[in-house]
């Protein structure tokens, strides 16, 4: 564990009593300038992405606004919509006549399936004909819930995302998205504890209708890796290879997308070596001690007082992240307050993510030891044994 313990001595007169200082302090100019993070290994796929699961915090891109088919990743925002819409999973919906013209599971029309073996068969099999039927399920048919899917992007800012059908697979010019807004989508998405259930697995065995049912198997690569848990791949023609994934091999989780890609088994090694990457960049540290200086407020009526941390904080940070302190102190004080008075707190940020808020607390510092008194050699008595004393 590497110490990140903000020692700062800061000395804050603003010269007005009780009047409460709430800034990113001075503390932040004394520490060093944060370091960019190191380049990864360049993936394969034309446009890529990855970014820290936790604060959005994009860690590498590669063309990523580029706007580009993105296949069967389609069927995140699909998934997603369902589970926020669809409260009982296990209510049943039935099949409509289009699903005679989509692959999938074989559902027929007027067959009966629960929300959730759909779910489970969009996601992992990839199914088209249980997309168009909970699509069906969810706005009255596959058009209404497109513009419910296109709703949505607009309203989380996905500037680059537009749809034109449930699942992905049709090849259309007006359908597409690129590797930052399929990534902003998917952290959203694996917020939703339902929506996680259905992406983590590589298999499963679909039960519908009258006793039918069909064991699935996920493509996504990355899940052969313990750590991965989701999200979802895709392949058309037009698209190629595409992957949305979702892991945290070390001390955090994080999101990678690519569009584009030439095969499937290089795609998902240049995912695992962006997140073993992206990895290698966070480390557990301590951000300050406790008794650690970390201000000076002066008395009215001269000196002052120092406030140290009352508790040791530790968090995971980014390496190259500088971490920004926020005091809560008053200006000044009147008198000298208790040693051990809680008089104030500060709020420790990086990366725009509160890291913690740790109490301050009056510390009176122990006065300098006072230097002994040199000691004065005493003269050696005349007789006591020296050559010159010594008889004839």
């Amino acid at each position: 564990m590497r110490s990140r313990g903000l020692r700062a001595h800061l000395r804050l007169s603003l010269g007005c009593a009780g009047v409460l200082l709430l800034a990113a302090v001075a503390a932040v100019a004394a520490q060093p300038a944060a370091a960019a993070d190191p380049a990864p290994p360049p993936p394969h796929a034309p446009s890529a992405i990855i970014i820290d699961r936790v604060t959005g915090r994009v860690l590498y891109g590669k063309d990523v606004h580029h706007r580009r088919p993105m296949a069967s990743t389609t069927k995140i925002m699909t998934a997603l919509l369902v589970v926020q819409r669809c409260p009982n999973l296990s209510r049943l919906i039935t099949a409509p006549p289009r699903v005679v013209n989509e692959s999938g599971i074989g559902l027929r029309p007027g067959e009966r399936i629960s929300v959730r073996q759909a779910l489970l068969a969009l996601m992992i099999r990839s199914a088209q004909d249980a997309g168009v039927t909970l699509a069906t399920a969810v706005a009255g048919d596959e058009e209404a819930f497109v513009a419910m899917m296109n709703a949505k992007a607009r309203a989380l800012g996905l500037h680059d995302t537009h749809y034109t059908n449930a699942c992905g697979n049709i090849p259309d010019a007006s359908h597409y998205s690129s590797v930052y807004d399929l990534a902003g989508l998917a952290r959203l998405a694996m917020g939703n504890a339902r929506f996680r259930d259905l992406v983590w697995r590589q298999h499963a065995v679909i039960h519908w209708g009258a006793g039918r049912e069909l064991p699935v198997r996920s493509n996504n690569l990355l899940l052969h890796w313990s750590w991965a848990d989701g999200v979802k791949p895709g392949f058309t023609g037009p698209a190629r290879y595409c992957l949305v994934g979702s892991g945290q091999p070390g001390l955090r989780p994080f999101i990678t997308a690519t569009l584009g890609a030439p095969n499937r088994d290089q795609d998902a090694r240049d995912h695992v070596a962006l997140f073993k990457w992206a990895s290698t960049l966070y480390e557990e540290n301590t951000v300050v001690n406790a008794g650690d200086v970390v201000a000076s407020v002066p008395l009215a009526g001269g000196g002052e007082v120092q406030v140290v941390a009352k508790t040791t904080l530790t968090a995971i940070v980014r390496s190259a992240a500088l971490v920004r302190p926020t005091l809560t102190l008053p200006a000044q004080f009147d008198a000298a307050p208790a040693d051990g008075t809680v008089v104030g707190s500060v709020v420790y940020r990086a990366d725009g993510v509160l890291l913690g808020t740790v109490k301050l607390v009056v510390v009176t510092p122990a006065p300098p030891p006072s230097a002994a008194p040199a000691e004065t050699a005493s003269p050696a008595p005349a007789d006591a044994g020296s050559p010159a004393s010594v008889a004839d």
